[in-house]
């Protein structure tokens, strides 16, 4: 309070009072400025803000995102082959008949080798999918990469719930 009505009794001296509290505030930050620097606080701000907003970290971040998106791109269309592959097993052994057990026993070992090997491979595609998903969508999460993120929609995290 007594702060405040030496500020008061200053502004009532006239120019000079105002200027004595005006270099007074001056003061006080070029105090807390040389203060912050002896600490090492603005260096350290200025430091981090270079290595997560530079142009270096930039270009690193958005090519990032524009691999991310193309390998995302690429899994896709394998996930689609691979889709293509087990109906593809299941198309070959059509002529044998609806009724697996019907069909002669070294058909059936062979149908499902070659099934559950389709149904494996598609599965660890899809897999690969996913994971790569989730990092891209993590990173466009983050405030300091968001910026760099090319596409505002998330790809879908899950290419495959249940494939069996």
């Amino acid at each position: 309070m007594d702060n405040w009505k030496n500020y008061h009794k200053s502004a009532q001296q006239g120019p000079s009072g105002v200027l004595k509290v005006f270099f007074w505030f001056l003061g006080s930050i070029v105090v807390f400025i040389v203060i912050g620097y002896l600490f090492g606080w603005f260096s350290q701000a200025a430091d981090v803000a270079k290595k997560e907003f530079g142009p270096k970290a930039a270009l690193a971040k958005y090519e990032w995102f524009i691999d991310q998106a193309n390998r995302i791109e690429k899994m896709d269309q394998d996930v689609i082959l691979f889709e293509k592959r087990v109906i593809s097993v299941e198309n070959q052994y059509k002529g044998y008949g609806k009724d697996i057990s019907k069909w002669p026993p070294h058909i059936q070992v062979q149908y499902n080798v070659e099934r559950q090997q389709a149904r494996e491979d598609l599965l660890a595609v899809a897999s690969q999918r996913n994971n790569i998903v989730r990092e891209y969508n993590s990173q466009s999460e983050k405030f300091n990469w968001a910026p760099f993120k090319t596409d505002p929609r998330k790809p879908q995290e899950s290419f495959y719930e249940n494939i069996y």
